[in-house]
């Protein structure tokens, strides 16, 4: 009976470890984009702040193998730019070079599997899901209820999964798929945003831990929600393992074959 179980036990598991990697990403994600937004848009911050990170979520989701190209394309960008411009470092030098070189990937490197052919479709459906669950929250606090940043990250990375899990089949099967000659310029496309999202990561950290004297809005607000983001991503990882294992043991089909 063990042997009989092993299938199942082994989907649930990379399904749970797959899932809290994306509450890991999820986390600081939402939080500093709500916290760059928020000057610019007060109470819409935090929907927009969800339908951007659900967005991108998606996207992250839907293209893992152009997605972990610019993870390392991010990181190895944003060490080069810190190592050549020393305290003069920006981030818009990292965010400049890590969408040209991510960009250029997509375009020049052909992956084993062309996955992103329908991922405008399902940074669509990322970003409506996200919106939504960002709304409910936002609805939650005007009446009254108190809602910390790790609540708010297991709430959104939960229900943001959920919805997008039960709905992208539909409306990609819907829009359709690129044209296989787009294929280059989507991966691209994700390729570059993720490495900018990576990158900056890395430039707000180290630039942080370097001491150097780096002014600027972006590097504010990430020392200002450093404290939070602990938390917040703990919060994100146990959210989004135990989505990952309701989607599993309630049959939600995988979306890697859209």
């Amino acid at each position: 009976m063990s042997l009989a179980l092993l299938p199942v036990t082994r989907q649930l598991l990379i399904r749970m470890l797959l899932w809290a990697l994306i509450g890991a990403i999820y986390a600081p994600l939402f939080i500093v984009l709500e916290a760059l937004l928020e000057p610019y848009l007060g109470s819409l911050s935090f929907v927009a702040a969800a339908t951007g990170a659900g967005a991108i979520g998606a996207s992250y989701y839907s293209a893992r193998q152009a997605a972990l190209a610019a993870s390392l394309v991010g990181v190895v960008s944003t060490l080069f730019v810190l190592i050549v411009f020393y305290e003069q470092a920006a981030f818009w030098h990292a965010a400049l070079l890590c969408g040209t070189l991510g960009l250029a990937t997509g375009l020049l490197i052909e992956f084993p599997s062309r996955c992103t052919a329908n991922v405008p479709a399902k940074a669509l459906v990322g970003a409506l899901s996200g919106t939504l669950s960002g709304a409910m929250l936002t609805l939650a606090a005007a009446l009254g209820f108190g809602l910390s940043p790790v609540v708010a990250v297991a709430f959104l990375v939960s229900v943001n999964g959920v919805i997008y899990v039960a709905s992208v089949r539909r409306v990609a099967t819907t829009a359709g798929g690129l044209p296989r000659r787009w294929c280059p310029v989507a991966e691209g496309l994700v390729i570059g945003v993720v490495a900018i999202i990576v990158g900056g990561s890395f430039w707000a950290f180290a630039s942080m831990l370097s001491g150097y004297d780096r002014p600027g809005f972006f590097l504010d607000v990430v020392e200002g929600t450093s404290a939070a983001l602990p938390l917040a991503v703990a919060a994100g990882m146990a959210a989004g393992s135990v989505t990952g294992a309701m989607l599993e043991l309630f049959g939600f089909a995988w979306v890697d074959d859209l």
